[in-house]
């Protein structure tokens, strides 16, 4: 059985950390910290933050995991300064994940700096070399997270058209030169705006390590709660039910309210 996670992002304007309590208050096995601006900020994060959410993990049993910065970075843009922060800032992140007793981070690979077309990959000098520079940065990463014993999740992200990784294959092809210590995160709604759900299960298989259950009406990654999209779960859900690790029920909503989160409990749990 997987253990059901809330992510910080369900409820976005709670200090996360009170979110942690609220998640393991309704019953969550597990608790997703959002690094992103307004919410987990990074450089607002005070030691007294991580000894009271380390605290509550311990206390209720809640396991963390942590979502790597994305907004505002880009591990493989042009510039190597810019890279170089990025990839010193997502370290600060494992540093954070080690700091909570966590031992995922999910990450997602960087973009192209040009408008591109996936066709172009092969011949085009800019995709190219970015695609070689995202590599070398989650090489960096993943190389820092081991030493931290933290596992690295690449989240397939192929609903941005300037995402470096597009397909299923782009994730697998990116592990196979990075290390085969880099696992993957599955994201339900993603795959189901891109290749297909079941495509994903079947070409990243036993490397998945982390899932993002999410729902959506089909056109856009819209993080409503569970249930309240039209996602059709039905060909998924054994795959989730033997999953044995961490499944965030990904729902974005801007307040201080559990109800959503609640709502996409109580209806992940009746599948």
């Amino acid at each position: 059985m997987p253990k059901i996670g809330m992510p910080a992002c369900a409820i976005f304007t709670m200090p996360w950390v009170d979110a942690l309590q609220t998640a393991a208050d309704i019953g969550c096995d597990a608790f997703e910290v959002n690094c992103i601006p307004f919410m987990g900020d990074l450089d607002e994060i005070k030691p007294d933050d991580i000894d009271r959410a380390r605290d509550i993990s311990e206390r209720t049993g809640v396991e963390i995991c942590v979502h790597s910065p994305f907004y505002e970075i880009n591990i493989a843009a042009s510039s190597k300064g810019i890279r170089n922060e990025s990839v010193k800032y997502i370290k600060k992140s494992i540093d954070l994940c080690a700091a909570l007793g966590g031992n995922v981070l999910i990450l997602h690979s960087g973009h192209y700096t040009y408008k591109v077309r996936k066709q172009d990959t092969e011949k085009n000098f800019f995709m190219k070399r970015q695609w070689q520079y995202n590599i070398d940065s989650i090489k960096h990463i993943n190389d820092y997270a081991n030493s931290k014993d933290v596992i690295i999740c690449l989240e397939n992200v192929g609903v941005d058209p300037q995402h470096i990784d597009q397909t299923f294959d782009d994730l697998v092809e990116i592990r196979s030169q990075v290390d085969n210590s880099l696992k993957f995160t599955l994201d339900l709604g993603h795959a189901r705006l891109t290749e297909g759900v079941q495509k994903g299960i079947d070409i990243l298989g036993d490397n998945v390590r982390h899932i993002h259950f999410t729902d959506n009406f089909g056109k856009k990654d819209d993080h409503v709660p569970i249930g309240e999209g039209n996602s059709d779960y039905s060909g998924c859900i054994d795959y989730v039910k033997s999953f044995p690790y961490i499944v965030t029920l990904e729902v974005v909503y801007i307040g201080n309210d559990p109800g959503p989160m609640k709502r996409s409990l109580e209806h992940f749990k009746s599948l």
